[in-house]
């Protein structure tokens, strides 16, 4: 087949960090605010996300000096939810139009994020993330059903067995969530930690919109740098996608990722050469007459 026949290829299982990706926070971080100490908290972040430290060496130390309560937790998920990335809601709405199956793969904390990626649409069984125990003897225990008890139960424990709680371990969650499932696999994140499922996934797209990571942005097949999720969308669907979402409410956000495609601006850029020619093929270069 000739190079200018060659056209990009969709993908039917997408897989999606939540911080920094879906949401413009890291959710940890947001915790520590609460408790004066974002400093201290942020620094670990930041050298995990970037690679610098396995995510296991801080993973505990960050819960330890903030010990969120269930009503923090909840806190974070409504802000995940004011902090959307931009077309990250028309986007998955999207892809759920095309019948893509859409997953959230998070080392955020469990109820938050799971909270968050229902209102996104995404299904509870699609959504992993860290388990947190709690004491539920603290506060008002004796009324313990009351909701208010609830949220001011704080954190006694994490899940330190869980995959996510380790900067290899998304790979893992990937082939879990795969498990009988058919069809090319894309995941985008932002992290050092999301970086490492690209051994189990067809395409893995680098998100730098709100912090863009140098050994992601070098080693990602296709790193979007632009603030906005709408390039993941005919990332993922190609053309044929394209052409079902014409003269539906997904038209737009569609073409808002395939002119942020075909910016001269360096929104998107592919690593290899052959993924290049099929994206330009099918997006950039005009189709002769």
């Amino acid at each position: 087949m000739a190079a200018n026949d060659v056209r990009w290829t969709p993908f039917d299982l997408i897989f999606f960090d939540c911080d920094s990706t879906l949401s413009s926070i890291e959710g940890i971080d947001e915790l520590a605010r609460f408790k004066g100490k974002e400093m201290r908290v942020s620094v670990l972040t930041e050298k995990a996300m970037n690679g610098d430290l396995d995510l296991a060496q801080v993973y505990g130390k960050r819960l330890k000096a903030i010990r969120p309560t269930r009503g923090q937790l909840k806190a974070i998920e409504e802000k995940y939810w004011q902090t959307l990335v931009p077309d990250a809601r028309e986007v998955v709405n999207a892809l759920r139009f095309l019948g893509k199956q859409v997953f959230i793969i998070s080392g955020g904390l469990a109820e938050p994020v799971r909270g968050f990626g229902k209102r996104l649409g995404v299904p509870p069984e699609n959504i992993r993330a860290v388990e947190l125990e709690y004491n539920e003897l603290s506060g008002d225990w004796w009324r313990y059903h009351d909701p208010g008890t609830r949220n001011r139960q704080t954190y006694l424990d994490y899940n330190d067995e869980s995959p996510l709680t380790v900067s290899s371990g998304k790979p893992q969650i990937v082939r879990e969530l795969a498990a009988g499932k058919h069809g090319r696999k894309m995941m985008i994140g932002d992290g050092a930690s999301d970086l490492a499922a690209r051994s189990e996934v067809d395409l893995f797209v680098g998100f730098g919109g709100v912090v863009a990571r140098k050994k992601v942005q070098e080693e990602a097949d296709a790193f979007v740098k632009v603030n906005s999720l709408a390039p993941i969308l005919p990332l993922a669907a190609g053309i044929a996608g394209y052409a079902r979402t014409i003269g539906t409410e997904h038209q737009a956000v569609f073409e808002r990722g395939i002119q942020m495609i075909k910016s001269t601006n360096g929104d998107v850029t592919i690593k290899h050469d052959d993924l290049r020619v099929a994206l330009a093929n099918t997006f950039i270069t005009p189709a002769p007459e």
